[in-house]
């Protein structure tokens, strides 16, 4: 099933890849604000922003539930349908080199939390244990990866 979404969601994005970029892994999670915690963002499905880092606090601010693309140059956020899948409208995106890994925590609910930049930008993916391979798969893809500053 998972694969299935994935291959959607590359689908999705193809359109707007730059010539040599290659998505590597798509996945759905609950996308909160920097500082939520793994059960807060599980239990609260809707994500308060509050004054802080303006790229983390778009991408936050859409959907708590969304899909997202990881390639070979970005980090591109899109909607989430109601079955799960990925949605046409894309909410936001980074530049790889932007995003750090500041967090990963592997459980019942994982999490894997990303900082974008040095301003305290970012946002906390978490993803249920249904999910927690494509927790694992990004956090595999983000941390071979080496940004080019």
């Amino acid at each position: 099933m998972q694969e299935k979404l994935q291959t959607r969601a590359f689908e999705q994005v193809a359109g707007m890849l730059q010539p040599g970029e290659q998505p590597l892994v798509g996945a759905r999670a609950l996308v909160g604000k920097f500082d939520s915690s793994r059960f807060g963002a599980v239990v609260k499905q809707a994500v308060l922003v509050e004054a802080g880092g303006a790229l983390g606090a778009a991408i936050a601010s859409g959907s708590s539930k969304q899909f997202f693309v990881l390639t070979t140059h970005r980090m591109i956020f899109m909607s989430q349908t109601f079955m799960g899948g990925p949605g046409k409208r894309i909410i936001g995106e980074v530049p790889r080199a932007a995003i750090g890994v500041a967090e990963i925590k592997m459980g019942t609910v994982s999490l894997v939390r990303l900082a974008f930049g040095p301003n305290g930008d970012g946002v906390a993916l978490t993803f249920p244990r249904i999910d927690k391979k494509n927790a694992q798969q990004l956090a595999d893809a983000l941390q071979q990866q080496s940004p080019v500053a």
